[in-house]
């Protein structure tokens, strides 16, 4: 069975209304003190790291081997479901990565783990807008979207305790094609949930289920043999009626459709990265 794996850790819509306003201007003393981004050449081996890889490291440094602007954008402005919600991007920004360390100053003061993030946060959209002259702008607009409700019936998953910090909610996996699928959560919420399926249905989902519990499963389902015997390849309109049918008759949870307001990073100019 070939399946396409993803975890949480992203089209034409009609413009409804448009919030021009630039993002916050980075503080005083919000910026990287050293920074080195460095392109990685396209024949470079691939990386191999952890759901759990952060760039962010303690002392206010940000350090990646295999950064892509894509990424780092949608890290520093909290864009939430990326593959959706940031726009107008060229196409180079997604396929060139880049070696990147970054700190601040000698001397800059020790924060908690949770500031620590959100003062990189800062800094790194100080970093984008000096060294790759990103500029973006949010807009909301009226369009399709996904809601993910409790079905009659209720809620078919038994609760769990929820995770001792510093651990946090799991990531919901999941591999879905034609021929099957499975999703798989470890301490994962029903906003875990609604993520993942952002990146399969490729429109907002909403979640509307009203469950803040945390959640352990482990859910497969398998497609009807075709008459030739030969599984169905990739993940298209069969695919979508086999995952509705699960996560109502083995979640307990219904998936709508409807539209409503999005709002959207859009961006209006971005280059590559000035040198050293």
């Amino acid at each position: 069975m070939l399946l396409r794996w993803t975890s949480t850790a992203f089209a034409g819509f009609l413009l409804a209304a448009a919030a021009t306003a630039q993002p916050p201007d980075t503080p005083v003393g919000s910026k990287f003190d050293t920074v080195s981004i460095r392109s990685v050449p396209p024949n470079s081996p691939p990386v191999m790291r952890e759901q759990t890889f952060s760039a962010v490291q303690p002392g206010g440094q940000y350090v990646d081997s295999r950064a892509n602007l894509f990424g780092m954008i949608a890290f520093a402005y909290e864009v939430e479901d990326p593959s959706i919600r940031l726009v107008g991007l060229p196409d180079w920004v997604r396929s060139q990565s880049y070696e990147v360390w970054a700190k601040p100053a000698e001397g800059s003061p020790t924060l908690s783990p949770a500031e620590n993030r959100e003062q990189v946060r800062r800094m790194l959209r100080a970093m984008l807008e000096d060294r790759f002259h990103l500029q973006l702008h949010t807009e909301t607009r009226q369009g399709h979207v996904g809601f993910l409700e409790v079905a009659k019936g209720g809620f078919k998953i038994k609760e769990v305790d929820p995770p001792v910090p510093p651990e946090k909610a799991g990531f919901v996996n999941a591999a879905m094609g034609d021929e099957g699928g499975r999703i798989i959560g470890k301490r994962s919420t029903m906003s875990g949930m609604a993520h993942m399926l952002v990146i399969f249905l490729k429109r907002p989902v909403i979640d509307r289920t009203g469950l803040t519990g945390y959640y352990d499963f482990d859910v497969k389902w398998s497609a009807p043999e075709s008459p030739d015997g030969q599984p169905a390849r990739g993940f298209g309109a069969v695919g979508t009626g086999l995952l509705i049918s699960a996560l109502q008759e083995q979640f307990g949870l219904r998936l709508s459709e409807g539209s409503g307001p999005v709002e959207y990073w859009v961006i209006t100019h971005v280059e590559q990265p000035t040198s050293n």
